[in-house]
């Protein structure tokens, strides 16, 4: 008999939720087990370890901004610009997602937001804006400073209708 592709299901949403708010490092597996309503030897059949399980809530949550920054073309300023507002769009419809993006687990790296994967959103953004590697990192840090703050300060508001203005203040970071 197989595994039952809704409990899986069921474990990846639990740790979603409970690593976006306390983080990767403070959950246990028993934590999202229970939050998952299922028993932790149900759990372990789907994943054998918590870093599977991890690796597999990466690859599930950052796949849709992966593919939208893989589609960014244009200029470096309209690349940047167009990734802001996938951010900011991200932010507004999944703010727990762009948590995983901007603060990911500190016992193991995803794959989805390594720096040697030249598909992850910040290399995508590297090769499209073709800043050096500090150019990039700061404006990296430019996008997702106010997403941060909004997140940890828990403000409400949604974050797309800012995008074009602070896309103006971006820009004078790309050549």
């Amino acid at each position: 008999m197989g595994r039952r592709p809704f409990v899986r299901d069921q474990i990846l949403d639990a740790a979603f939720d409970l690593m976006a708010k306390r983080g990767y490092e403070a959950v246990s597996t028993r934590d999202i087990a229970t939050a998952a309503g299922v028993g932790p030897a149900s759990m372990f059949k789907h994943f054998p370890t918590k870093e599977d399980l991890g690796r597999a809530l990466y690859a599930a949550a950052l796949k849709p901004v992966q593919e939208a920054f893989g589609a960014l073309t244009g200029t470096p300023a309209e690349v940047a610009e167009a990734a802001l507002t996938v951010l900011y769009r991200l932010y507004d419809e999944r703010p727990r997602a762009l948590a995983l993006l901007v603060f990911p687990p500190h016992d193991f790296l995803p794959w989805e937001v390594d720096r040697a994967n030249p598909d992850s959103p910040r290399c995508l953004l590297q090769a499209r804006t073709g800043l050096d590697d500090d150019g990039e990192a700061i404006l990296w840090g430019a996008m997702t400073g106010p997403l941060i703050d909004r997140y940890l300060r828990r403000r409400d508001g949604e974050m797309s209708p800012l995008a074009a203005a602070h896309a103006v203040r971006i820009r004078a970071l790309v050549p």
